[in-house]
Order: structure tokens, then C-alpha cells, then sequence
């Protein structure tokens, strides 16, 4: 697997800075070393390529999707980083992914 983990959000400044210090956060408690990156949505189709997984804030297009198929890109929501319903959960579906 690609070694990076990407957030993505429309700025990729508040919301997806905020999910990704998060999971960084997990990542060092839990002794993960994996590189993670906020990125602005428009920018996605670039990111992509060297990119492993994929967290959400808002639904990707079909063609993110797509394209995050092809590339064997993982992908994942991020509001429970936000809300916190449902992290635990899709944190160790991540760790998981970071492990392949």
C-alpha cells in the first residue's frame, strides 16, 4: 500500500486539519508511524495517485470513487472524527488498511 493517508474537505484547512490531527493523534498513541495529510477537495484527483487511504468529510463524486478504486485506494468517512459516533469503528477499519 501507498504510504500516506489523505483528508480531504473543501478548503482542506478547518474540518479536514481537524480530522487529520485526530487521527495522527491515534496513529502516535498507538505507535503507527503513517504519514497523514489535509488536502482541499479540488485538488483530489491529484492526490490520489500517491495516496493509500482516503477520509472523507463530504461524499466524493462518483468519479473520486472511481478513480479511488482503480488506484486500490481505501476509503473512508471522517465525520466520526467529528461527531465521535461510530470512530472507534472506522479507526480500526483505518489501522487495519494501514497494516495491509
Amino acid at each position: 500500500m501507498k504510504q500516506r493517508l489523505i483528508v480531504a474537505c473543501g478548503s482542506g484547512v478547518a474540518t479536514s486539519q481537524t480530522i487529520a490531527s485526530k487521527i495522527q493523534s491515534k496513529f502516535e498513541e498507538d505507535g503507527i508511524d503513517f504519514p497523514v495529510d489535509a488536502v482541499d477537495y479540488k485538488s483530489i484527483a491529484g492526490e490520489l495517485p500517491s495516496t493509500g487511504i482516503y477520509v472523507y468529510v463530504a461524499q466524493p463524486d462518483e468519479e473520486v470513487l472511481e478513480q479511488a478504486e482503480e488506484l486500490g485506494v481505501k476509503v473512508f468517512p471522517g465525520v466520526p472524527f467529528i461527531t465521535g459516533m461510530g470512530m472507534d469503528d472506522i479507526y480500526e477499519q483505518i489501522v487495519a488498511a494501514v497494516k495491509e
